[in-house]
């Protein structure tokens, strides 16, 4: 069972941080940038953490809503509509496994930014 978990956390941190496009990278090192950087001591690192990936969830959204041309016949009501629904979707199919993965991975990089950033925020 650990190892599983252990898998699944070295995958999604592959996939999301080292593999993914360049705009997706950004989103997310820009969401565990900002959470570890309004994160004032080590006990918030839950909510700092969920607060990440509330913003890596709302980035997604918002370049899956500006990704293309809309047609002269789909307003942006609609394209704000169905991608809400595509990006709802997708999180009601990721499995519990997932969901830790991702928790994990963003948990692990907010601490070692906020380590960083306290050791050198003390000399």
């Amino acid at each position: 069972m650990l190892e599983t978990i252990i898998n699944d956390v070295a995958g999604i941190f592959r996939a999301t941080f080292l593999n993914g496009d360049m705009i997706a990278l950004i989103i997310a090192f820009g969401s565990v940038l900002v959470a570890s950087l309004i994160m004032r001591r080590g006990t918030q690192i839950g909510s700092m953490t969920l607060l990440a990936l509330v913003l890596f969830a709302l980035g997604g959204f918002l370049r899956g809503y500006f990704r293309g041309a809309p047609t002269a016949e789909t307003t942006y009501g609609d394209r704000a509509v169905w991608q809400l629904e595509s990006s709802w979707s997708h999180f009601m199919n990721l499995q519990a496994g997932t969901l830790l993965a991702y928790f994990i991975a963003f948990m692990v990089l907010i601490l070692v930014l906020f380590g960083v950033r306290t050791v050198f925020g003390r000399s």
